[in-house]
């Protein structure tokens, strides 16, 4: 449940933010000596955010956030219709809108400051996957390979790692609390850092309600606050227009 932040990440690379590294991840610490399969670390989170049947039961997802960067108020909407392949990521700063993406019926359309581009094939195919709210459970249909990293040390937690690479080559590590199966971080080279913050249950589903993001394109990092989660709710077709 990551792809709102995941574009709002990338939005904000077009902007004029001095570079700044990311704090790296600690590696393996003496005391973490208990490993994983891939299989058990997605288990275990499905069954943490609510269990498989209720996963499966999720059509679509509507996700508001909030944030500030530099004085301006953002609003972060994502709407990810999972049952029919589609998806809109929709930026307004002021109320005015600064990027928006939808994707549907394989064809997918960037629009940032009133400059429309179509996305390449291989951006489309690194996207697809924000067209499900839990991944983990489709990696066969989206052509990931995904190995188990080990155990590694995130903000003082034991967390299993797992890394996952798309059709492009493009690769993301995703990290997993070891005890209580929840991810909370992931990272690649296209959205930096992301901190999964504050889980709490809505609609049965545990979801993160605050999201740390750290980026080489931002010189801090930004608190993007959950206002509103909505699932399997009836979905205009002019949504995705």
């Amino acid at each position: 449940m990551k792809k709102a932040v995941i574009a709002l990440a990338g939005m904000l690379m077009l902007g004029n933010f001095d570079a700044k590294a990311i704090d790296p991840v600690k590696e393996n610490s003496e005391s973490f000596v208990q490993e994983a399969s891939v299989k058990e670390v997605v288990d275990k989170y499905i069954k943490a955010s609510g269990g498989l049947d209720k996963i499966k039961g999720i059509k679509n997802m509507e996700l508001v956030m909030e944030t500030e960067i530099q004085g301006m108020k953002l609003i972060i909407k994502s709407v990810t219709d999972q049952e029919n392949s589609r998806l809109l990521n929709l930026t307004e700063m002021n109320g005015n809108q600064v990027a928006k993406t939808v994707i549907k019926d394989n064809k997918g359309m960037m629009i940032s400051m009133g400059q429309e581009k179509e996305l390449t094939e291989d951006q489309l195919n690194s996207m697809r996957s924000q067209t499900f709210v839990f991944p983990e459970l489709f990696y066969e249909e989206l052509g990931y390979t995904v190995t188990y990293g080990g155990l590694q040390e995130v903000e003082g937690v034991s967390a299993h790692k797992l890394i996952l690479k798309d059709a492009n080559g493009m690769q993301t590590n995703d990290f997993y609390d070891a005890e209580s199966g929840l991810k909370i971080m992931t990272e690649s080279d296209v959205a930096g850092k992301i901190n999964f913050k504050d889980y709490k249950e809505m609609d049965g589903i545990t979801v993160p309600t605050k999201m740390i993001i750290s980026n080489a394109m931002m010189p801090m990092p930004m608190e993007a606050t959950v206002t509103s989660i909505v699932f399997n709710q009836e979905l205009d077709d002019s949504l995705f227009e």
